[in-house]
């Protein structure tokens, strides 16, 4: 039953003043069963037609249950009966303690009833005020939230219409009960941390009273607490646009950094071989003429790994790296990148340690040709000339391992897993690298459902590992 009904008929008199005659009539038919009942036990009758009446509809049918009692106490049980007389002193003194009890009694039973009615509320109140704000904390549309909290508050306390506007509502949030009749609408801010993010607008039923000052209390530490909801989705919202905005001013500021370097050196040499070729005065022997035609081509194919690897990020970034995954031997996959990157690997010693015995992996065979091409120009680019660089496979429980390990000045532990974040330069050396390599390593790796890591070689070094799972597994 909603709080309406209770506050509108505790405005009038009808309803406690026909329970105050229904149950002084019922006190007095039960009274006169008995016959010969003295006066003080038909008073005690009377106190429990009081206290019925108080419960059920509280302290003012309780004080007419009192006044309507006494009349037939007195009248139908008090010497001389069937008048209003007292002959007895001691008869006037029951009466009088009998009004004085039954007033007593039900002005405590009321309190109480009413103090259980509250702390009944409270606790309602106090569940509605944690679920909405843990469901707004949680992610859940603010819409769906707020029209839930519009929707209890007019349950909650029989309000006609119940309208929320917010910053992070497109809409004001409406819940409405069009068969009562509107009253005068009452505006409560929400505010948070002296920021008004919205506003409640309650609307009373027309012939019931207003919130009581409890009520509207309640009322206010709901807008309060939504307040610091929406306030806190809003900051957290805000936070999070700045990091992004952060990471965005960073990737561009290195993207920037990499065309304007990776970028110009291989298109400076490609310049400078091609005007020296279309030099009409210049002389060149074959040998020459073949050199400076080996530079553009190694230079294009550095500058077209770098595109590759620009365009491969953004699709990382993008969600976009899906395996178009085929069965397929790793032995093979190494063999044929080693042999398509003889230029490079032409200033190092590189050793095959693979084993013919593993079984096939599913994978996207161009996808790991280009992780092993990374890992194994990072070896050559990291490692002195002439230095040894290893390319293994073994088995490993359910998983094909992979490692290439070089001999040059290592890693430091503390930055081997920085190095796997975009555009993290290797500086080992001399060499530099654009720092997408192993970046986009992993993400290749991991849509495999593989890991890849970085060790230390024994003697000095780097050692890149790298598993996948074999077929069926």
């Amino acid at each position: 039953m909603r709080c309406l009904s209770v506050r509108t008929r505790r405005g009038g008199i009808v309803r406690p003043l026909l329970v105050a005659a229904v149950s002084a009539g019922v006190a007095t038919s039960l009274a006169a069963v008995p016959g010969g009942i003295s006066t003080a036990s038909a008073a005690l009758v009377y106190v429990l037609a009081v206290t019925g009446a108080t419960a059920f509809a509280g302290l003012r049918a309780g004080l007419a249950t009192s006044i309507l009692s006494f009349l037939p106490l007195n009248f139908f049980f008090t010497e001389p009966t069937g008048t209003f007389s007292v002959a007895k002193t001691e008869d006037l003194v029951a009466l009088a303690a009998f009004l004085i009890v039954s007033v007593i009694v039900g002005t405590l039973l009321s309190a109480a009833v009413a103090q259980r009615a509250r702390a009944e509320r409270r606790e309602r109140e106090a569940v509605l005020m944690q679920r909405l704000g843990a469901r707004l904390l949680s992610g859940e549309p603010p819409q769906d939230v707020l029209a839930s909290f519009a929707r209890a508050v007019t349950d909650l306390f029989g309000i006609v219409r119940c309208e929320i506007r917010t910053d992070v509502t497109d809409e004001p949030v409406v819940s409405e009960r069009p068969t009562a009749a509107a009253g005068v609408p009452e505006v409560m801010p929400m505010e948070a941390a002296g920021r008004k993010v919205g506003e409640i607008v309650l609307v009373h039923d027309a012939e019931a009273d207003g919130l009581s000052d409890d009520e509207r209390n309640v009322v206010r530490t709901f807008a309060s607490q939504m307040a610091l909801a929406l306030e806190g989705m809003r900051l957290a919202s805000e936070a999070s646009k700045a990091r992004l905005d952060a990471e965005t001013n960073s990737l561009r500021a290195a993207l920037f950094s990499s065309v304007t370097h990776d970028l110009r050196t291989p298109l400076a040499s490609i310049t400078a071989s091609v005007t020296s070729l279309l030099d009409e005065g210049a002389r060149f022997t074959t040998g020459d003429r073949r050199e400076l035609l080996e530079t553009i081509r190694h230079e294009a194919e550095r500058l077209n790994r770098l595109v590759g690897n620009l365009l491969d990020l953004s699709r990382i970034r993008a969600g976009a790296v899906t395996p178009n995954a085929t069965l397929g031997e790793i032995d093979d996959v190494i063999e044929g990148v080693v042999g398509r990157l003889q230029a490079v690997l032409a200033s190092h010693r590189i050793r095959l340690m693979l084993r013919g015995d593993l079984p096939e992996i599913s994978m996207d065979v161009v996808q790991i040709d280009q992780v092993l091409t990374n890992l194994i120009e990072n070896a050559v680019k990291f490692s002195p000339a002439g230095s040894a660089v290893t390319i293994s496979t073994a088995r490993w429980h359910d998983t094909a391992e992979v490692r290439v390990v070089d001999h040059g000045p290592g890693i430091p532990s503390e930055e081997r897993e920085r190095v796997f974040e975009a555009f993290v330069r290797g500086e080992q050396g001399s060499a530099t690298g654009s720092g997408l390599g192993l970046s986009i390593s992993r993400a290749i790796v991991e849509s495999h459902g593989g890991r890849i890591w970085i060790e230390g070689t024994p003697g000095g070094g780097t050692t890149v590992v790298f598993r996948l799972p074999v077929a069926g597994r």
